[in-house]
């Protein structure tokens, strides 16, 4: 019998880092994977595009982050290690056995000094206790799950936030060479012109610094891009080396939204917050935990039964016994658990106050950056225009007014920049409204489809 209980034991097997072959592993990612295929292709009964898109925008980077990212691997493994707790808690406890032999020393003669006896410790738990510990790991793993949610919402803010980035610094890029190459026809321009006595050298030297610049600034940008593109690679797990042939696309990123209402936030951020669901699943592993230690003063049933045989005689014994709970009845842990519960509905009532002010908070910076977008915008409409007519007038008039033409060209750049920075804010704006729920506003993609299959 014993040797059959030790067959049935687990066996220890090592699995040790390799941490060259996991390096190797990550560098070789990439978005045409087979595995991020099928991992589509299974998850979601009628798939939104076909693997791989069109077009990688951010309702397919985002499933290609939920597959790849390894902080959302760890959190699979958080799931099942609350899995595994369960298990832990519906243990039953095992009996025990013991063997008493007995030499008796002042026996009587023709009699065998020897006697021989087991005793037997089966316990009984009371008050409900392995209903109430399974009740709590089950709690656990349904706050580790919740976790695992948060986690993927926190990889999907920092992708957006990454392709927001990149987008900026995309088009950034774009008016800094349009803008560089204007200050090069400008300096050409002023060299003639100096040439020919219609220029001062001061003219001059200012527009050389001013084409320095413009090449400074571009070479910047373009640093600022490629930075934008490893924050992608990073946002979605892959190396960088995984989107050098991939270029994202956003359709509706130069179109934001036009208006939220704070009270449409308020009715979905309370209910679809994340943190909000993992704290009251806190709350509820944490009363379940005081329900534990309250059981916990009730003290366990043992059944000792025993059996003795002596000179010949076979002596059977039944001797309950039970632990008197004279000097502790679990009065520390039980005021540990109380705290702790009351630690836990502190921390739910703070992060709920926080919640409805990061709500307030994103509505109102949303209605001022697009305020601030739209004048932007008519500003830079402003001055396109008038560079269509300078345009007009350099048709009719030669190259007389061409030195006004560039000025005005590069006063246009100008305010293309500060649209795209008003862009910016607008974009990182919804990006705060989005985390103040925790939940998409304006995306397509079925989230709790996306993370509740997609990830688990």
């Amino acid at each position: 019998m014993l040797l059959g209980l030790v067959a049935g034991c687990v066996r220890y097997e090592p699995h040790p880092l390799q941490p060259g072959a996991l390096e190797t592993a990550f560098r070789g990612r990439s978005l045409s994977d087979p595995g991020l295929r099928s991992f589509v292709a299974r998850n979601f009964t009628n798939p939104p595009f076909a693997w791989p898109p069109a077009a990688f925008d951010l309702k397919s980077l985002t499933l290609a982050a939920l597959y790849f990212h390894p902080d959302l691997e760890a959190a699979r493994m958080r799931i099942g290690t609350a899995q595994a707790a369960e298990i832990t808690a519906g243990a039953r406890p095992n009996p025990s056995v013991g063997l008493l032999p007995t030499w008796v020393v002042n026996s009587f003669p023709g009699e065998t000094p020897w006697m021989f006896g087991a005793s037997f410790d089966v316990p009984i738990e009371t008050a409900g206790k392995r209903r109430k510990r399974i009740e709590q790991a089950r709690l656990a793993t349904v706050s580790a799950r919740t976790a695992y949610d948060e986690t993927a919402w926190t990889v999907r803010s920092r992708l957006r936030a990454a392709l927001v980035e990149y987008f900026c610094a995309q088009r950034s890029l774009e008016l800094f060479k349009s803008e560089a190459q204007v200050e090069l026809n400008l300096t050409n321009l002023l060299s003639e012109r100096l040439q020919a006595g219609d220029a001062s050298q001061f003219e001059l030297a200012v527009g050389e610094t001013e084409a320095l610049n413009a090449n400074i600034a571009l070479r910047s940008a373009e640093s600022r891009l490629a930075d934008a593109r490893l924050g992608v690679a990073s946002a979605l797990g892959l190396p960088g080396a995984a989107l050098r042939d991939v270029s994202p696309a956003w359709t509706a990123f130069d179109a934001p939204p036009q208006d939220v209402s704070i009270e449409s936030m308020q009715s979905a951020g309370l209910v679809n917050r994340l943190d909000i669901r993992r704290s009251l699943a806190d709350y509820a592993v944490a009363e379940a935990g005081l329900r534990l230690e309250v059981a916990k003063q009730y003290p366990d049933l043992h059944l000792d039964p025993g059996y003795e045989f002596d000179q010949g005689e076979h002596k059977f014994s039944i001797g309950p016994s039970v632990t008197i709970p004279l000097f502790d009845r679990n009065q520390g842990p039980i005021a540990e658990a109380k705290a702790r519960r009351d630690e836990a509905a502190a921390s739910f009532l703070a992060l709920q106050a926080d919640a409805i002010e990061a709500m307030e908070k994103a509505v109102t910076d949303y209605h001022y950056a697009l305020a601030e977008w739209r004048e932007a915008d008519q500003a830079a409409g402003a001055l396109q225009r008038r560079i269509e007519k300078a345009m007009e007038a350099q048709v009719q008039l030669g190259e007389t007014d061409r030195l006004t033409l560039l000025y005005t060209q590069l006063q246009s750049y100008a305010a293309m920049q500060a649209r795209l920075e008003s862009l910016r804010k607008v974009q990182e704006a919804i990006g705060a409204l989005e985390d103040a729920i925790q939940h998409p506003l304006f995306d397509s993609l079925d989230w709790e489809s996306a993370t509740h299959k997609g990830g688990l």
